[in-house]
């Protein structure tokens, strides 16, 4: 695998490209979520995909875009953000495979709706190809944070 590798997805009008190591699998099947009471309205609900129990995720609430009709039928693509915990994104469409050079790449400057949820956390590169195609880096880490961050101005700690 190129280690400028992404996988292109579609949400919405917006192109997103996830780096091809943070990727573990990409489904489009039937999917039963069940909604758990206490998760935020991002989350579709907790799933069981392949084998795995994960959080689900409405990537287009994630970024303030409005929800699409629900159905069974999901197209997912699905991220271990650490050792026991496994989240699951919803797509509108997966396009493909993209080689992305380090040149194409650049920090984005264009804040999307005005940093709701730490969305320039969740995006925080882009790519421009040719014919200015744009296609926003998707930073998996950020995925289920939407808590203001707020830098502590306390006093150092000894222990």
């Amino acid at each position: 695998m190129d280690k400028n590798e992404y996988l292109i997805a579609r949400i919405g009008h917006l192109n997103l490209g996830v780096y091809c190591r943070d990727v573990q699998n990409v489904y489009t099947e039937k999917v039963k979520l069940v909604k758990l009471f206490y998760q935020g309205d991002i989350f579709r609900g907790v799933a069981s995909i392949g084998g795995e129990i994960m959080q689900v995720i409405d990537l287009r609430r994630r970024i303030g875009l409005e929800s699409e009709p629900q159905s069974e039928l999901l197209t997912l693509i699905s991220f271990k953000t650490d050792v026991s915990k496994t989240i699951a994104v919803v797509v509108d469409e997966i396009i493909g495979m993209q080689r992305v050079s380090n040149e194409c790449i650049q920090k984005n400057d264009h804040l999307m709706i005005e940093s709701i949820g730490n969305i320039d956390l969740l995006f925080p590169m882009v790519a421009v190809l040719g014919d200015n195609e744009l296609i926003h880096l998707l930073d998996s880490t950020y995925l289920d944070k939407t808590e203001p961050i707020a830098e502590d101005s306390g006093e150092l700690e000894f222990f």
